[in-house]
C-alpha cells in the first residue's frame, strides 16, 4: 500500500515537473519568467549560495503549486464519478425487486430502501428504529427470533422464510437472507417476496387433494350405485323367471302380487336412475341454471301431489303450512327435485300412520326457510355426521317398509341449494322424527 502511495506521489511530481516546463517555455506565468530571467543570467554572473537556496525553493514552490493544481482536478474529477456511482446505486438500491433492511442487534430497522418500506407497508420515515420483528406473523415470529439470532452468533449467511402481516391486508410469504457487518454491530438483510408461488402452490396443494377425494367419492359412489341397481334387477329378474315359468298354474291373486312387487322394483330402479341423472348432469355442468319468481305455494302442491300415493300406501299424512302469497326466486326444476327428494324421505322413514308437514315462511335479509318435518324413526348425531357426503353414502339407509336408499338424493338437494347460494340442515333425534329446512331468495 506504501509503495503504490509513493509510486503516486513520483508520477504527480514527474507530471507536475512537465507542466512548469511547458509553462516557462511559453513564458505563461510571470514568476516563472522572472525565475528564468535568474537563472538564465546565473550563467553570465556568479550568485551565491542563498540565492541558489531561494531559486531552488521558488522552483520547487512552483511544482508543488503545480501538483496541488493537479490533484484538485483529479478530486473533483473522482468527485464526479463518485455522485455519478452514489446515484445509479441509490436507484438500484431504492428500486430492486427485492426488500434491503440493515437492522441493529435488537432487530430495529436502521436503514431500508423503497421496495422494502413498500412490504412493511409504511413509509421510510415511520421504519427507520421500529423493531422487523413487530411485522412479521405471530405464527412466524419465533422463525425470525431465531434466525436473527444465528445471524449474529455465526457470522455467515442465513436465510429463513416468514410471514409479513401488514395494515390488515393479505399476508406476505417472505424469504429473508441476511449476514453480519464486519463490525458485528449490524446485519444486512434481504426479503424476496414468493407469495406467488406459495399460493400457487397452495392451490396445487388443494386442488391435488380435492382431486385425490373425488376420486375416492366417485370410486365408493359406483360401488354403492352398482348395489343398489343390482338388488331390484335381481328382482324383477326373478319374478320374470317365475312369471315365465310357472304361469300356466299362478293363479290370479299370485299374479297380481307378482306384478306388483315388479312395479315396485320398476318404481325404485326409475327413481335411482332419475336421481343418478340429475347428479350426472349436474356434475358435467348439463344442467341450466334459470332462477325466476314465482309463488312457492305452487311448486309444493304439485310435489306432494306427486308423493300422495306413496304416503297413502303407509297410510301417511302429509300437509303444508305455506302463505298464499309467499314468492322464492328459484330454478323450478331444481326446487322440485329438491321438495321431491326430501318429501319422499320423510314418508320412507315415517312409520304406518305418521304425519309429514311442509312449512315455509319469510326470514330476514329478504330469505325464505322451507322445512319439511316427519315423525318417523330419526337420526342420532353420528348418523347427520354422515349426511350430505358423497363418500358416507350407505345402503343401510332402509325405509320403515324396507324402502331401498343411498342418500344420493340428499347430496343432490345440498349440491342445488347451494347453487341458489341458500343453506340445507337438519334437527333430529331418535324416535322423534327429523325435520330438514333450507333457504331460498326470496
Amino acid at each position: 500500500m506504501e509503495k503504490d502511495k509513493n509510486s503516486e506521489a513520483a508520477s504527480l511530481r514527474e507530471k507536475a515537473v512537465e507542466v512548469l516546463k511547458a509553462k516557462r517555455s511559453t513564458s505563461a506565468l510571470p514568476g516563472i519568467r522572472k525565475t528564468h530571467q535568474l537563472h538564465d543570467l546565473s550563467n553570465y554572473y556568479p550568485i551565491t549560495s542563498s540565492e541558489a537556496d531561494i531559486l531552488k525553493l521558488l522552483h520547487e514552490l512552483e511544482v508543488h503549486q503545480i501538483e496541488m493544481q493537479l490533484q484538485n482536478e483529479g478530486l473533483i474529477v473522482a468527485k464526479e464519478k463518485a455522485e455519478v456511482e452514489a446515484e445509479k446505486y441509490a436507484e438500484l438500491y431504492d428500486f430492486a425487486p427485492s426488500g434491503y433492511f440493515s437492522l441493529s442487534k435488537k432487530g430495529k430497522i436502521i436503514e431500508i430502501n423503497l421496495y422494502g418500506s413498500q412490504m412493511l407497508g409504511k413509509e421510510r420515515s415511520c421504519l427507520k428504529n421500529s423493531k422487523f420483528g413487530f411485522f412479521v406473523s405471530n405464527d412466524t415470529k419465533p422463525i425470525f427470533n431465531h434466525f436473527l439470532e444465528k445471524v449474529f452468533s455465526n457470522k455467515a449467511k442465513e436465510c429463513c422464510e416468514v410471514t409479513l402481516s401488514t395494515n390488515g391486508n393479505s399476508p406476505m410469504y417472505v424469504q429473508l437472507t441476511g449476514s453480519v457487518t464486519k463490525n458485528g454491530e449490524q446485519c444486512h438483510l434481504s426479503g424476496v417476496d414468493f407469495t406467488e408461488r406459495r399460493l400457487a402452490e397452495q392451490e396445487i396443494k388443494l386442488k391435488t387433494e380435492q382431486l385425490i377425494q373425488a376420486d375416492a367419492e366417485k370410486d365408493k359412489f359406483f360401488s354403492i350405485i352398482a348395489h343398489d341397481l343390482r338388488s331390484p334387477f335381481q328382482t324383477l329378474l326373478g319374478f320374470t323367471r317365475m312369471l315365465t315359468e310357472n304361469l300356466p298354474t299362478l293363479k290370479l291373486d299370485e299374479i297380481q302380487m307378482i306384478s306388483m312387487s315388479m312395479g315396485n322394483s320398476a318404481n325404485k330402479l326409475f327413481k335411482l336412475l332419475e336421481n343418478l341423472l340429475e347428479w350426472s348432469q349436474m356434475q358435467r355442468g348439463l344442467i341450466g341454471f334459470k332462477p325466476k319468481s314465482f309463488i312457492l305455494l305452487n311448486g309444493i302442491a304439485s310435489v306432494v301431489e306427486l308423493v300422495r300415493e306413496a304416503a297413502d300406501l303407509k297410510e301417511i299424512k302429509i300437509s303444508y303450512d305455506v302463505p298464499e302469497d309467499l314468492r322464492v326466486t328459484a330454478d323450478a326444476k331444481m326446487l322440485d327435485s329438491i321438495l321431491r327428494n326430501l318429501v319422499f324421505n320423510a314418508v320412507k322413514f315415517t312409520p304406518k300412520g305418521g304425519k309429514v308437514l311442509i312449512m315455509a315462511k319469510q326470514i330476514p335479509e329478504d330469505t325464505v326457510e322451507i322445512s319439511v318435518n316427519d315423525t318417523g324413526i330419526g337420526m342420532n348425531m353420528q348418523m347427520i355426521g354422515h349426511l350430505f357426503h358423497l363418500d358416507e353414502l350407505t345402503t343401510n339407509g332402509k325405509g320403515t317398509e324396507g324402502e331401498p336408499g343411498t342418500g344420493l338424493g340428499l347430496i343432490i338437494c345440498k349440491d342445488f341449494i347451494e347453487k341458489h347460494s341458500g343453506k340445507l340442515w337438519v334437527e333430529s333425534k331418535v324416535g322423534k322424527g327429523s325435520t330438514f329446512y333450507f333457504t331460498m331468495k326470496q
